[in-house]
C-alpha cells in the first residue's frame, strides 16, 4: 500500500530540487560567460596555473605594447635621419659644383655660403624633432632642444667667426668643449682673494713690442685645464675685453694657466724693406704686388696698428677692406686687413687682447708693510693705517665676523681680549664691546683670533699669526722677498694664499718698485723667490705696499650639442635589451656640421673668407664624405683623427634595431596566442557538455516540480 510522504522526505525533496535549479543557474551563467567560474574558487585546482599564464601573459602584452611605441619612435627617428642625409647629400653636390667653378667671384661664394647656412638650418630643425613631448637626439635630456647651432644670420654668423682670427672649429674636441668659469675655485673665502676676480689679461706675453705678440689670459687656478685648442671662447663682464676668440694654445703649470689666443697685430719694426701683395677688387682681380723702390721703407707700429711708408701715398691703391700679404720684413710678414688707408699710412684690423689685471684695476691681494694701529677710546674702534698717514687698510681685519673674540699683544696700553661689536665694510677697523685707551701704536702689535679665517694666511703647519703690524718687507740680492716683524722674524703666512705665476707690484720701495714674477712660494708663507733680478737689496721700514691684481670677467665655451650622452636602454623582452646611444654629437651628424660650417664662415674678400682660404673647400669635403659614408678616400683635413661614425651606419644601426623589434614582437604575438589557448583550456567551459547537462538538470527539475506538485495535493480527507 502506498505511504502518505512525511516532513522529513518533504523537506529532502525541496532541498533537491534547489541543488537542481542552482545547478541550472550555474551552468546558464557558464554557456553566457563561456567560463567555468566568475572567480579562481571556482577553478578549483587549476587555480594556479591559471594565475601563472595570466601573468606571463600580461608581461608580454605590456612588452608588446612599449615596443610597438619605440618602434613608432624609431620610425619618426629614421625620417629624420634620412632627412638629414638628403640635406648633406644636397649641400655635397652643391660643392662639387663650386669647386669646378670660379670660386673667387662673389656671386657664387654667397651663393654656397647662403647653400650652407640653409642646410645648417635644416640640419638644426631634424636634430631637433620631437615625439610625444621628447626630444630625439639629446640622451637622456629629452625636454630640452639638444641643438643650438647659434643661428640668426649669415652676417652674423661670420661676425663671430670671422675665418681669421677666430676660425670656426676644426677639431670635433674643439666644437664640442663646454665649459663656463668666473671664480677661481681655490681662492675662495681666503684672506685678501675676491671670489670675483681671478684673472689676467695680457695684450703681449713678454710684453717687448719688438718681439711678435701673443696673447693670454692667465688664471690663477687650473681653470682651462679642459679647454683644447681650436675651441672658441667668449669673455664677457671684462672691463676691456669682452669678445669672441679662438685658442692657439694651453698650458698649465704649478697651479698656473695660460690660454694663448689667435692675435692679429704688428711688431714695432722701423726701415724695413719689404712688399705688400694684395687682389685688385676691379675686374679682372688682379693680384698686385707694391715693393720696395714704390714704399722707400715701412715703419711698422704695434700701439697703433699702423703701417706707415716713407714715399707718401704709396699705399692708396689698396681699398679698405682688402686682404694683404706683408713680405721681406724680420719681425711683420704675415696676412692683414686694411681698417683704414690714407694712403700713406694703412691701420690694420688688429685683434689682440688689452692688458687688465696686471698693474691696475681690482687689486686681490693688498699688502702695506709697516703699518700703524689707532686705539680710539671715545668710538671703541681699532683701526689699521699706512704708516705715518690717516689712509686705512683695507681687509686687515678680513675674517672675523660679530661676536669673535680677538686678542691684542705688543701695544703699549691695549693688550687684552676685544669682542667685536662691528666690522668696517673696508675691513680696515672693528669697534668692540670692551672700552680702548687711545694710542697710536707704531712698533707692530698682533691680533689673534678663534675665528678660522682671521690670518695672514696659512703655513705649512696650518698656523696662521693672525694680523701682524709694523712689519718691514726684506728685499735680497738673491731674488727673494720676505715679510718680517720688527723684530727681525719672519711673519709666516702672508703670500701663502698667492700662486707660482703671479704677477706681483711692489711700491712705496727705495730701489724696487716694479713688477716681478713669482717663481716660488716658501712653505711658511713668508717669503717669495721672483723671476727679475734684484739688484739692490733693501730692507724697507717706511711702508711699502705689494699687490697682485686680476681682472673681472666671466669666459665659456658653448657648444652646439644642449644634450647629454647618457644611453637609454629598451628592454624589448625579459632576456633581451638593447641600448639607444644616438644623439646629436653622432660623428655622422657632427662633421656634417663642420663642414658646413667651416664654408660659412669669413665674409668674401676678407682676410677669414672663402675666397682667400680654398683649402676649405676639400677639408669640407671630405668631412662630408665622411658623414656620409663609411669607405672615405684621403686623408683627414689638417691631420686630425675623426671618428669613424657616418649617415650610412646610423641607418644600418636604426634598421637593425627595427628588424630586432619587429622580430621580437612577432615571438611575443605567437606566445601571447598560445598562452590565451592554455587559459581557454584552464577556465572555459566545453559548450556542448554544458548545454547537455543543462538540458538534463532541466529535465530533473520539471520532473521534480511535477512530483511535489502531485506530493501537495495528496490529503487524507479523499481516503475517509
Amino acid at each position: 500500500m502506498s505511504r502518505i510522504s512525511s516532513l522529513a522526505s518533504n523537506t529532502l525533496l525541496v532541498q533537491q530540487i534547489f541543488r537542481t535549479q542552482q545547478r541550472v543557474f550555474d551552468q546558464q551563467v557558464q554557456i553566457a560567460s563561456e567560463k567555468k567560474s566568475q572567480d579562481y574558487t571556482g577553478i578549483g585546482t587549476g587555480t594556479q596555473r591559471l594565475g601563472n599564464l595570466e601573468n606571463s601573459r600580461e608581461a608580454l602584452l605590456k612588452f608588446v605594447q612599449l615596443n610597438d611605441q619605440v618602434d613608432t619612435q624609431f620610425n619618426i627617428t629614421t625620417a629624420a635621419v634620412d632627412g638629414m642625409r638628403e640635406v648633406i647629400v644636397d649641400f655635397r653636390r652643391s660643392m662639387d659644383n663650386y669647386r669646378q667653378l670660379d670660386g673667387k667671384d662673389p656671386a657664387r661664394v654667397k651663393d654656397i655660403q647662403d647653400n650652407a647656412f640653409r642646410s645648417l638650418q635644416s640640419l638644426q630643425d631634424l636634430l631637433n624633432t620631437e615625439f610625444d613631448g621628447r626630444f630625439l637626439f639629446g640622451g637622456s635630456r629629452t625636454r630640452t632642444a639638444p641643438v643650438d647651432l647659434g643661428l640668426s644670420t649669415v652676417a652674423a654668423f661670420q661676425a663671430k667667426y670671422d675665418g681669421a682670427n677666430v676660425v670656426f672649429p676644426t677639431t670635433r674636441d674643439a666644437r664640442l668643449e663646454d665649459f663656463s668659469f668666473s671664480k677661481d675655485e681655490n681662492n675662495t673665502d681666503q684672506l685678501f682673494i675676491d671670489a670675483s676676480h681671478f684673472m689676467q689679461f695680457k695684450q703681449d706675453g713678454d710684453g717687448n713690442a719688438a718681439t711678435p705678440g701673443s696673447s693670454t689670459i692667465t688664471a690663477t687656478s687650473s681653470l682651462f685645464q679642459n679647454v683644447v685648442a681650436g675651441s672658441t671662447i667668449t669673455v664677457t663682464g671684462a672691463s676691456a675685453n669682452n669678445g669672441t676668440y679662438t685658442v692657439d694654445s694651453v698650458a698649465t703649470s704649478n697651479n698656473i694657466s695660460t690660454i694663448t689666443i689667435k692675435t692679429e697685430m704688428l711688431t714695432d719694426e722701423s726701415n724695413a724693406a719689404a712688399a705688400l701683395t694684395y687682389r685688385d677688387p676691379d675686374p679682372p682681380r688682379l693680384t698686385k704686388t707694391i715693393a720696395t723702390p714704390d714704399l722707400g721703407s715701412l715703419t711698422f707700429n704695434r700701439a697703433n696698428n699702423r703701417i706707415t711708408a716713407a714715399n707718401a701715398g704709396a699705399l692708396s691703391a689698396i681699398p679698405v677692406g682688402a686682404k694683404f700679404t706683408v713680405s721681406g720684413t724680420t719681425l711683420n710678414n704675415g696676412d692683414f686687413t686694411v681698417s683704414s688707408n690714407d694712403g700713406t699710412n694703412i691701420v690694420i684690423e688688429a685683434v689682440k687682447l688689452t692688458d687688465d689685471g696686471l698693474t691696475s684695476g681690482d687689486a686681490f691681494f693688498d699688502y702695506f708693510s709697516n703699518t700703524d694701529v689707532l686705539f680710539t677710546a671715545a668710538s671703541k674702534t681699532i683701526e689699521v693705517r699706512q704708516s705715518g698717514t690717516t689712509t686705512p687698510v683695507a681687509n686687515s681685519f678680513n675674517g672675523l665676523a660679530i661676536g669673535d673674540s680677538v686678542t691684542v699683544a705688543g701695544s703699549a696700553s691695549n693688550n687684552g681680549a676685544f669682542t667685536v661689536a662691528s666690522i668696517a665694510a673696508d675691513g680696515s677697523s672693528i669697534t668692540v664691546s670692551e672700552a680702548v685707551t687711545d694710542e697710536t701704536d707704531t712698533t707692530g702689535a698682533t691680533f689673534t683670533s678663534t675665528a678660522s679665517n682671521f690670518r695672514q694666511g696659512a703655513g705649512a703647519d696650518n698656523t696662521g699669526t693672525g694680523l701682524v703690524t709694523g712689519t718691514q718687507m726684506v728685499i735680497t740680492a738673491n731674488d727673494k722677498i720676505q715679510i718680517q716683524d720688527s723684530g727681525g722674524t719672519a711673519v709666516k703666512g702672508v703670500f701663502a694664499n698667492l700662486k707660482v705665476g703671479m704677477s706681483i707690484a711692489a711700491t712705496g720701495t727705495a730701489s724696487n718698485n716694479q713688477t716681478f714674477t713669482i717663481s716660488a712660494i716658501s712653505a711658511d708663507g713668508s717669503t717669495i723667490d721672483v723671476n727679475q733680478d734684484i739688484t739692490v737689496a733693501e730692507t724697507d721700514t717706511d711702508g711699502a705696499r705689494l699687490t697682485v691684481f686680476a681682472a673681472d670677467g666671466t669666459i665659456s665655451a658653448t657648444p652646439y650639442y644642449l644634450g647629454d650622452e647618457l644611453s637609454q636602454t629598451v628592454r624589448v623582452s625579459t632576456r633581451r635589451d638593447f641600448e639607444v646611444d644616438l644623439n646629436a654629437i653622432d660623428p655622422a651628424f657632427e662633421k656634417a656640421i663642420r663642414a658646413m660650417g667651416t664654408i660659412l664662415q669669413g665674409k668674401f674678400s676678407s682676410e677669414g673668407g672663402l675666397d682667400h682660404n680654398e683649402g676649405r673647400i676639400d677639408e669640407a669635403l671630405f668631412l662630408l664624405e665622411s658623414s656620409l659614408e663609411r669607405s672615405v678616400a684621403g686623408n683627414p683635413p689638417s691631420g686630425n683623427v675623426e671618428l669613424t661614425g657616418n649617415i650610412e651606419q646610423v641607418q644600418i644601426d636604426l634598421g637593425y634595431d627595427r628588424v630586432l623589434l619587429d622580430t621580437t614582437n612577432k615571438l611575443h604575438k605567437n606566445l601571447i596566442f598560445f598562452l590565451e589557448g592554455a587559459i581557454s583550456d584552464v577556465e572555459n567551459i566545453d559548450q556542448s557538455e554544458t548545454i547537455t547537462k543543462l538540458l538534463d538538470d532541466q529535465r530533473a527539475l520539471e520532473v521534480s516540480f511535477q512530483s511535489f506538485a502531485r506530493i501537495r495535493q495528496l490529503s487524507l480527507v479523499n481516503f475517509i
